[in-house]
């Protein structure tokens, strides 16, 4: 047994050891496209069902890797927008609300629900809703070096353009 394992092992170091000639070089590859971030943005008020779904913009691509981080606008103190991932949830007197959402490669749905009866919310939690979403690939987004819940971190480490913020349309 011990003569076939070392026979065995010189002709493994064979094999290991062989080398040819090299190949001829393969072709050249295509010019890649460093998609790094996209931002998108809707203004909008919850019709009754306090559901809507945006229709991701045309000149947004979204793989099916990618993961959109969605941000409610929830306030600009001193002329800074303050910015809420979602999900977020307000505790109220009668209960909570919570602003909440889901996509595929082609729509958000953003949402409410909560433990309060949403027909009770003012114009503050349904009105001139504003929420940005932002289109990462799906490595940068499992980066744990990343503050996610940031959105200054977000665009900071996307080096995301605000100019370029393309706005979006609900899907009615």
């Amino acid at each position: 047994m011990k003569k076939l394992l070392s026979l065995f092992a010189v002709f493994s170091l064979f094999l290991v050891a062989c080398e040819g000639d090299q190949g001829p070089p393969g072709p050249p590859g295509q010019d890649g496209v460093n998609v790094v971030g996209q931002t998108f943005e809707i203004t909008f008020d919850f019709d009754e069902n306090y559901s809507e779904f945006v229709s991701i913009p045309e000149s947004v691509e979204v793989l099916d890797s990618d993961v959109i981080l969605v941000y409610l606008l929830e306030d600009v103190v001193d002329g800074s927008d303050v910015w809420s991932l979602l999900p977020q949830t307000f505790y109220l007197e009668d209960g909570e609300v919570q602003y909440n959402y889901n996509h595929t490669s082609f729509d958000v749905n953003i949402y409410l629900h909560g433990t309060v009866d949403l027909n009770s919310l003012g114009s503050a939690f349904t009105d001139n809703q504003t929420f940005r979403m932002v289109v990462v690939p799906s490595d940068f987004a499992l980066d744990s070096n990343i503050d996610v819940n940031s959105y200054q971190a977000v665009k900071a480490a996307l080096n995301l353009d605000e100019k370029k913020i393309v706005k979006a349309q609900l899907n009615k």
